[in-house]
């Protein structure tokens, strides 16, 4: 059996997955001959995980047990998980125990709708697609960065929200490509059936310093949202994203509102609100 490698403990790719055999980021990863490991993470639950273990191998897809997940998963919610999906919060939990079993300190956590990554080039002002051998370099490179200053989350963006001239800068909140701490305590639990990445950068926030960090050098693009079948796109068609910001309500009431963006209800944050504040000591009571 060969034996885990240290930048392995910390960079191990967890791709989580319901119902999309498919699943985008398994063959860009495929195509683009990633050399790191990684896997596709599924539930019990799932009615096409025979599918997938049929096209990307059984050693490739990792099974939790969603059935025993969702007992002490907080969906925030009383609504159950019979008439209505879980969401993606249990695999998202089980990927750190699945990580912990195997020895490691970090992982990552990829969505399974990736379709390319790319790498700014600051010198000639453009973005250039990468290949495996570059995405596992810097993802080893971030990851150690992580590690080192013990951030419960870092990773990197969008790259519709990736620009030449502001590469070199971060953003304080990490909302796709997530590589998390498997400390106890460093990185909270994901919470909410929906909206669970804003809800999680809010938990975050709240514990105050600096805890996460999103680099703008690296972009992902991805499949257009709720287009693709599988995954949360059906909750979100029966719920609506009003629920979805609603559920984000719930938890940071003070700093979120509902609004109107790209063309649908949406929501919005001041984060500003969420930081912890220090007080003069000649106030306290």
């Amino acid at each position: 059996m060969r034996t885990i490698t240290d930048i392995e403990k910390l960079n191990t790719i967890y791709i989580i997955s319901k119902g999309r055999p498919q699943c985008h980021t398994a063959r860009t990863l495929t195509e683009m001959n990633y050399p790191g490991p990684w896997f596709i993470v599924c539930g019990n639950n799932d009615e096409t995980l025979e599918e997938y273990k049929a096209k990307w191998g059984a050693d490739r897809i990792l099974v939790f047990d969603w059935y025993e997940q969702i007992k002490h998963t907080d969906v925030l919610d009383n609504f159950g998980f019979t008439k209505h999906a879980s969401g993606a919060v249990p695999v998202r939990n089980a990927v750190f125990e699945l990580s912990r079993q195997r020895g490691e300190r970090r992982h990552w956590q990829l969505d399974d709708d990736y379709t390319g990554f790319w790498l700014t080039n600051t010198e000639l002002n453009h973005n250039d697609k990468m290949t495996g051998e570059q995405l596992y370099w810097w993802c080893g490179r971030i990851a150690k960065f992580g590690d080192d200053t013990k951030m419960a989350n870092v990773g990197f963006m969008l790259s519709s929200s990736q620009f030449p001239a502001s590469a070199k800068g971060f953003n304080s909140r990490v909302f796709n490509a997530h590589n998390m701490s498997n400390e106890p305590g460093v990185t909270p639990e994901w919470r909410g059936r929906l909206n669970d990445d804003v809800i999680h950068a809010v938990s975050v926030h709240r514990l105050g310093q600096m805890r996460e960090m999103q680099f703008r050098f690296i972009g992902i693009t991805m499949t257009l949202t709720q287009k693709e079948a599988g995954g949360l796109t059906e909750m979100y068609q029966a719920l609506g994203t009003v629920r979805k910001t609603a559920y984000l309500m719930l938890v940071a009431p003070n700093a979120s509102k509902l609004t109107i963006r790209f063309r649908r209800f949406h929501h919005e944050v001041k984060w500003q609100k969420l930081m912890v504040k220090l007080i003069s000591e000649k106030w306290k009571k």
